[in-house]
């Protein structure tokens, strides 16, 4: 039986299914009225419960009476770095007519034949079961992040202790002799939807960065491939210098694409390596501070995901610069001795061209590479044993 070759469309199911759990659809696919009004609702209710808690958190902040040990200031530390990197990266998601046009622009260009889809090993780009596992695990951590004190809670209901009525953020303050049980609904129900917005904001921007980044890997795996398959000949000049040309062009379009990819998500890219370190180190020493709690254990796989998603970031971004990089030697390798002068000066155009590689950059100030992941976490090291030293 013959495998399945993947169209376009079918790319984009994993970030546009992760984004749809807010309520946000981000390619605007056409649904049935009640769906399109029930997506909205949910997702004015993610938004105003996300505005409502950090409208609380700042209060409090503000307020410091209730901020008054080591623990909760590192708590309320991870919360306001998330909320910066989550909601830098919703106003990123927000460019929603840049990133279809870029949705567009490589949809045109993605191959349309079969031979073609052989040709550019579209199978070998698509979602990979292990990839879209560690998306669930991701999305899974921090979900227990938010669940785990009603776990907690019911735990210690059973081990006859009382219900302890736990629940994620600091900032909402339940006494519950004093206060109904419904409100405590009502404060985890709000926190839920809260962190939502947050989450799937953070984990579905890079999911489209990602996105992107893959199809134009493939297209530079495409060029460089053609360039080692084809033979030139004087004898085929016409024909070779038609083929050069193309290249070109694509590899041109290529660029553009890239520096597109660049303008719409190089601001968020830049502060999200920044909060993230920070959410890292915090994280770190609030976990530290808890020990061994089913609240410690969360915390743990937190940090574990959190780092990941900055890899696989920075993966792609070294991937890119490598592959634009080694056009130059696909150049320069293939069997170009037997064709035309013309040919052979076209080739310098690719050549030259190749010396600037492509790469995935912050707002042009810091190339996304394994070297920026290794260095990030290097310096959140570095703080985590700083900070460990200060307080413990």
């Amino acid at each position: 039986m013959e495998p399945v070759h993947y169209n376009y469309e079918d790319f984009a199911w994993l970030p546009t299914v992760v984004f749809r759990m807010m309520g946000y659809d981000m390619l605007g696919v056409p649904k049935t009225r009640l769906r399109r009004i029930m997506m909205r609702l949910y997702r004015v209710l993610c938004l105003g419960c996300h505005g409502f808690c950090v409208g609380f958190m700042i209060f409090r902040m503000v307020e410091g009476k209730t901020i008054n040990n080591v623990s909760l200031i590192m708590r309320y530390g991870t919360l306001v770095t998330y909320v910066i990197n989550s909601d830098t990266k919703y106003a990123t998601a927000l460019q929603r007519g840049a990133i279809q046009s870029l949705n567009t622009k490589l949809a045109d260009l993605y191959p349309k034949t079969t031979l073609d889809k052989v040709y550019h090993r579209v199978n070998e780009h698509y979602w990979s079961k292990m990839f879209v596992y560690l998306i669930l695990f991701y999305i899974g951590s921090s979900t227990m992040v938010v669940i785990g004190p009603i776990i907690t809670s019911t735990i210690s209901y059973f081990a006859n202790r009382g219900f302890t009525y736990m629940h994620c953020y600091p900032y909402f303050i339940f006494d519950p002799e004093k206060d109904s049980a419904w409100i405590y609904v009502g404060i985890y129900a709000v926190e839920w939807l809260h962190s939502t917005q947050m989450v799937i904001s953070n984990v579905a921007t890079d999911l489209w960065l990602i996105y992107f980044q893959v199809q134009i890997n493939m297209h530079l795996r495409g060029i460089i491939r053609s360039l080692e398959d084809h033979q030139p000949s004087v004898d085929r000049e016409d024909e070779d210098r038609r083929f050069v040309a193309k290249i070109v062009d694509k590899h041109v379009y290529l660029v553009e694409l890239q520096n597109d990819l660049n303008g719409i998500f190089g601001g968020s890219l830049l502060l999200s390596l920044l909060t993230t370190a920070s959410v890292l180190c915090t994280v770190s020493v609030y976990t530290l501070i808890q020990g061994v709690t089913l609240e410690g254990v969360t915390y743990v796989f937190f940090i574990a995901t959190s780092a990941l998603q900055v890899f696989l970031v920075c993966y792609y971004g070294q991937e890119v610069f490598d592959l634009s990089s080694n056009i130059a030697h696909a150049v320069y390798n293939h069997d170009f001795h037997n064709a035309s002068i013309s040919y052979k000066k076209w080739l310098l155009i690719i050549i030259i061209r190749a010396q600037q590689p492509v790469e995935l950059s912050a707002m042009g100030y810091l190339p996304i590479s394994l070297d920026t992941f290794k260095q990030v976490m290097s310096v959140t090291y570095r703080v985590i044993a700083m900070l460990r030293q200060m307080i413990m």
